[in-house]
């Protein structure tokens, strides 16, 4: 069964599927720098954060383009990331096996 999460937007709320909060780098973050709002970058299976000497980026290895920059806007809702956890999600579900008899 999908989990699924409200994200507010600049229009009004938008619902996305919950992601698995799984990053090192941003685990290892004070609260004053972690992202605010939270991107949908943060529990995307295609992200890759990185800290550098001037802030904090992601890139996107599904769009391969830095999606994230400290003090930028962020990413809220992806097409690729709803995608990448639904075919996840989809395989963690096996088939039982048919041995034909």
């Amino acid at each position: 069964m999908e989990s699924k999460e409200m994200v507010e937007g600049w229009f009004g709320a938008v619902e996305q599927l919950a992601g698995a909060d799984d990053s090192v780098v941003l685990a290892q973050l004070p609260k004053g720098a972690y992202p605010d709002p939270k991107p949908s970058c943060a529990t995307c299976p295609a992200k890759d954060w990185y800290l550098t000497k001037k802030g904090l980026r992601c890139y996107c290895q599904e769009h391969r383009y830095v999606s994230w920059v400290s003090n930028d806007d962020p990413v809220l809702v992806c097409d690729a990331r709803e995608r990448l956890i639904r075919d996840a999600q989809s395989d963690e579900i096996e088939p039982p096996i048919d041995y034909g008899g």
